[in-house]
This record gives structure tokens, sequence and C-alpha cells, in this order.
């Protein structure tokens, strides 16, 4: 009797170890980054909207893990890395890929918020250019809205031309997202990493910068520069992308709550956007920083000045066949 009891028990156990071991096997571990700075506040509300739910609700299913930002694949190198299987996901603001997508350097021009992106098929769209272009699948289209956008940030008050701001003579850190603005508005460019920013600003590598309309105070940049132009311009726009391999080889309960994950995320970071600006600018005005603000006519042809310098740089790399497509999709016009 004694016998058959033990080996009852050994039996119990090795099935409990083996549900145990099932269950672990089950769960997939995917590798993420962000392509700006963890403590940044876009990559922030990624990591509070998307990487936390995404691990307190797959408990067993799947299961993201954190690699860090910029500081482990540089942001330029990112993209190839997905590819390479080095990373699973990444989230990047749009901008960063528009040279192996030229498509991306339109998503911060649509002005129709994220629900019509989706309910008109805007999403499925850019979905199958990503895929077709970098073998990734479109997660996630997100920190993009109300509340979202960018600033042109001077430590020098600049000079006015017929209603707007002519920035010549001053050295501006850009990216693909400031650059037609920077340009048409005749400042010199100059590419530094966003780490490198307050140190060019302190050494007069530059004089100064295109912002987002949130992270300003994250990164300790609010004491460092004096004015503000406004309003702001464009629309941001991150995505959260996936390898198509890495996709293709989850379980269909995996692919399912990532997306259902992903959904939620974009609309929580429009609200986090709304909070996050708001808290920005305050931070600005405590510091110091002095809004140009235009209105009215001026305003308008500010915004116009901007939003026909990006399509004009979308245009000369999609043909005007796409940017025909592009404007109609992502436009109120």
């Amino acid at each position: 009797m004694i016998k058959r009891k033990l080996l009852r028990n050994v039996a119990l156990t090795a099935l409990t170890l083996g549900v145990l071991s099932m269950a672990q096997a089950a769960e997939v571990t995917l590798s993420t980054q962000t392509a700006l700075p963890t403590k940044h506040a876009l990559a922030k509300s990624y990591i509070k909207h998307f990487i936390e739910p995404l691990n307190a609700q797959g408990k067993g299913v799947v299961k993201l893990n954190l690699l860090g930002g910029p500081e482990v694949t540089p942001a330029k190198r990112a993209p190839q890395a997905m590819q390479r299987g080095v990373i699973d996901i990444l989230w990047i603001p749009a901008a960063y890929i528009a040279g192996l997508v030229p498509e991306a350097q339109a998503m911060m021009l649509q002005d129709i918020g994220i629900d019509k992106l989706r309910s008109t098929g805007a999403v499925d769209a850019y979905d199958k250019i990503f895929t077709d272009r970098l073998g990734a699948r479109l997660l996630a289209w997100s920190e993009t809205g109300d509340g979202s956008g960018y600033y042109l940030y001077t430590k020098k008050k600049p000079a006015m031309k017929d209603g707007v701001p002519d920035l010549s003579g001053l050295k501006m850190r850009t990216t693909g997202a400031y650059r037609p603005i920077q340009t048409a508005l005749n400042a010199t460019t100059v590419s530094i990493p966003s780490g490198d920013v307050p140190t060019g600003l302190d050494r007069g590598v530059i004089d100064g910068f295109g912002w987002p309309t949130v992270g300003l105070a994250s990164i300790g940049l609010a004491d460092r520069i004096k004015y503000r132009i406004e309003p702001k311009f464009y629309n941001l726009a991150n995505v959260v992308l996936i390898s198509k391999t890495k996709w293709d080889s989850l379980p269909e309960n995996a692919r399912q709550l990532i997306s259902k994950v992903a959904k939620e995320y974009e609309l929580a970071s429009v609200k986090e956007m709304i909070t996050q600006n708001k808290s920005d600018i305050a931070a600005g005005d405590k510091a110091g920083v002095q809004a140009i603000s235009m209105t009215g006519t001026n305003a308008r042809k500010y915004l116009k000045t901007a939003s026909d310098a990006m399509w004009g740089v979308v245009g000369k790399k999609v043909g005007a066949e796409d940017l025909t497509r592009l404007r109609k999709m992502l436009s109120s016009e």
C-alpha cells in the first residue's frame, strides 16, 4: 500500500511538473527596443501603455523584454537589427525610417486622427507598405493626434519676415521631421543625436532645434533655450513594428493579444500626449521660455509653409501618383 501511494505521488508530481513546463514553454518572450532614450516622454508612453499592459495581460502567453533605447542599437541601425532578428519589436519615430520607407515621412502629415486612420484603411495600407519595404508588420501608429506635433526652439530670437520666422544665420539641429520646414525658413541644419542636443547648445554647435510637443523637460532642455515658436506643426507619428518572420511564427493567441493591446495603446497614447504637452509647456514657461506666437493669417501661412515643404519632400521620394494617394488617405483637405 505504501509503495503504491508513493508511486502515485511521484506520478502526480511528474504530471504537475509537466504541466508547468508546458505552460512555461507556451509563453513567448519577445525583445523590444525604443529608438529614443527610455527616459524620453515618448518612449515612456510606449513603456507605460504597451509594454506594461501586454506583460500584465499576457502572463503565460507572451512577454516583452525591454532591452533599452538607442544605447543598445543606434536608431539608424535599429530597423536592420529588427530585420536580422536581433530585435523582435521596435518602437521608432516614423521619420527615422523614411530612408528605408519613403512613405513613412508622410505619416506626420495626417490630420484625421487614429480612429479614422484605422476605419478608412490607412493603417492597413501602411501595414502593407512596411511589409513590402521592410519585412515588418505595423502593430501600432502611436502618440499622434491632439496634443502631438512639433515646435521649433531657439536660443536667439529669430527675425520675422512677412509675418513668419526667418531662421537665417541660425544653426538648427535637425532630423527628417524638421529639415523641410527649417530649410524653408532659411536655417542651417546640423545633424547630431538627440542625446547630444544639450551639449550642442552649451558649446554653440547649434542655436536651436525642432522637438516634439512632449519630452523637452524629461531630457533636460527646458532651461537651455529661450524661445518656442508657435503654433505647433505636423503630428507626431511613431510606429511599433515587428519582424514579419517573427509575427508569422507566433501562436494565434499571442498575435490576438498583441493586436488588442496595440489598439488600446494607440488611444491611450493620444490622451498621454495631451497631458504631457500641457506639462511640458508649463515646465518651459517656468524655465523662462518665451513663446513667439503667430495667429490668424500668419499662423496659417506658417503651417502651410511646413505642410508644403514636407509634402514636397515626400513627393520627390514617392512620385506624383503615390503622393496623390497618400494625401487623399491622410489629409482632410
